[in-house]
């Protein structure tokens, strides 16, 4: 086995006796039980024929079935592709057209997929355990191959990238990247078998997969699975369940901080956000009204998640921490590694970063180094400071702007619920900066925040940076893990324009 394979197994069967998975309808799984069942499916994907290299899709919501059919298929040597449980039947065909699965696995109320009954075959239902039932296609023809353990080097997951400021890219993970990953989660979380945490993210994404999922169940600890977030139960939850620490998102911070409900006897010892950008006024928000550590994190699909973390001990808001089991340089435009306290591109190698993506993207390597995209800069105590992506920076007049900064700034009105700031088209300035607000209370006359939004930049902002346009709106376009997906919502705005 893979040294990854072989540490899950010794989970289950260090923890035989111990409650260790606990699903949607708070069951709880000992070892022993999850091990039976997590044979069931070895043994179902052996007597189908699936076995060394075939490419598995998974698009399941989250569940206790999720991890242990992971686990099964890595197992026999498959490799595991993970797809939101709510794409559509257009982009399912796409992904199957370009990549020929040997078998998928659905939730069990997923539409009919036309498409797939001329390749695949639908295989009757499987009750698992307590939770849903699971639709599995397997493909018509398919050249059966023999299960063999894995290799450390071989490939394990493939995932696609968040795609906020262009097209998703095919990630492809091996076993060695995915546990190097998860211990350097378990090494800067300081994670133990006395843990248990909640997986509210999306599994099909980095953060939940690894950061909760793998580092957990590497650390022998807990997991209780949610299909989703929920607002009105999570302190109600964290409180009865006694978890230890949950990995959420800067926009599940918000709605947290946007309710009345109170944390009561918890026994977190914090909680932790990446995924997006945590605006500094978002955290100081939810410092003053909950007395519970929130840790920023930063990390990529392509690093097998994360990449630095505030030390528990000594965080510092406005940063997100110390770069954690992986090398990190800071590039000027020439590739040249810039001082202390200089921005420019965030450049990695490491034990769980790629060195090439599954479809060639050589542009995004230099000299071994992956080039993330990110600009960042090191402080005197290398403490990584975010500011921003390098296509999300606006350009106004050969002056750039950090719509984050600007972002920040502008939370500060009472009235706003979220705000995205992007860069226009502009004849003049090349780009202009627009805001975009989501108000907390929708209203047909919005001269008086307008007048409010425009104080405000003018006392706070470089003439620069203040935007030249503000556009009120009911939502932002995010994806699945609250990122906001600023290409998409540039385009909208332009589409507006052209349209006023």
């Amino acid at each position: 086995m893979s040294e990854l394979t072989e540490r899950l197994q010794q989970q289950l069967i260090a923890g035989a006796t111990r409650p260790l998975m606990q699903d949607a309808n708070q069951h709880w799984y000992t070892g022993s039980e999850l091990n039976l069942e997590k044979n069931v499916w070895k043994n179902y994907w052996k007597n189908k024929g699936i076995g060394h290299n075939d490419i598995v899709l998974v698009s399941l919501t989250n569940s206790v079935t999720y991890s242990l059919v992971i686990q099964s298929l890595w197992e026999i040597g498959s490799i595991v592709q993970t797809l939101n449980p709510a794409a559509t039947e257009i982009q399912i065909s796409e992904l199957e057209d370009q990549y020929h699965y040997s078998a998928i696995i659905f939730d069990s109320d997923i539409q009919e997929l036309k498409f797939l009954n001329d390749i695949f075959t639908n295989q009757p239902r499987l009750t698992t355990l307590h939770e849903s039932e699971v639709q599995i296609f397997v493909r018509n023809k398919h050249i059966a191959h023999l299960a063999e353990t894995p290799e450390d080097d071989q490939i394990a997951l493939i995932m696609h990238t968040s795609g906020t400021t262009g097209k998703p890219k095919r990630v492809g993970l091996t076993h060695k990247q995915l546990l190097a990953g998860a211990f350097n989660v378990i090494d800067s979380e300081e994670l133990t078998d006395q843990d248990s945490t909640f997986i509210l993210m999306p599994m099909f994404h980095i953060n939940a997969m690894v950061i909760s999922n793998l580092a957990t169940r590497l650390s022998h600890g807990q997991l209780l699975f949610r299909p989703k977030f929920s607002a009105h139960l999570f302190w109600k939850e964290v409180s009865s369940e006694q978890v230890t620490w949950v990995s959420l998102t800067p926009a599940i911070i918000a709605i947290l901080l946007q309710r009345d409900e109170q944390p009561t006897h918890t026994n977190l010892r914090f909680l932790r956000t990446a995924s997006a950008p945590l605006l500094p006024s978002i955290h100081a928000q939810f410092k003053e009204r909950f007395d519970i550590p929130l840790i920023e994190s930063y990390g990529m699909t392509e690093a097998a998640s994360q990449i630095a973390q505030n030390p528990l001990n000594q965080p510092i808001q406005k940063t997100v921490g110390k770069v954690v089991g992986t090398q990190i340089k800071i590039f000027d435009n020439n590739y040249h590694e810039v001082g202390k306290n200089k921005i420019g591109q965030i450049a990695l190698k490491g034990d769980s970063v790629i060195t090439h993506y599954l479809d060639p993207q050589p542009e995004a390597f230099h000299d071994g180094w992956l080039l993330t995209g990110d600009l960042g800069s090191l402080d005197d105590n290398d403490y990584l400071q975010i500011a921003g992506r390098s296509k999300e920076m606006i350009i106004r007049g050969g002056e750039n702007v950090n719509p984050l900064a600007v972002e920040d700034c502008l939370h500060n009105l009472k009235f706003i619920r979220e705000v995205a700031v992007v860069g226009t088209p502009d004849l003049i300035y090349g780009e202009t900066v627009t805001a975009v607000i989501v108000p907390k209370k929708l209203s047909h006359d919005h001269r008086h925040q307008l007048a409010l939004l425009n104080e405000l930049a003018n006392e706070q902002l470089l003439p620069v940076e203040r935007p030249t346009k503000y556009i009120f709106s009911t939502e932002l376009p995010k994806n699945a893990t609250g990122k906001i997906q600023r290409t998409l919502l540039a385009q909208e705005v332009v589409q507006q324009k052209k349209e006023a």
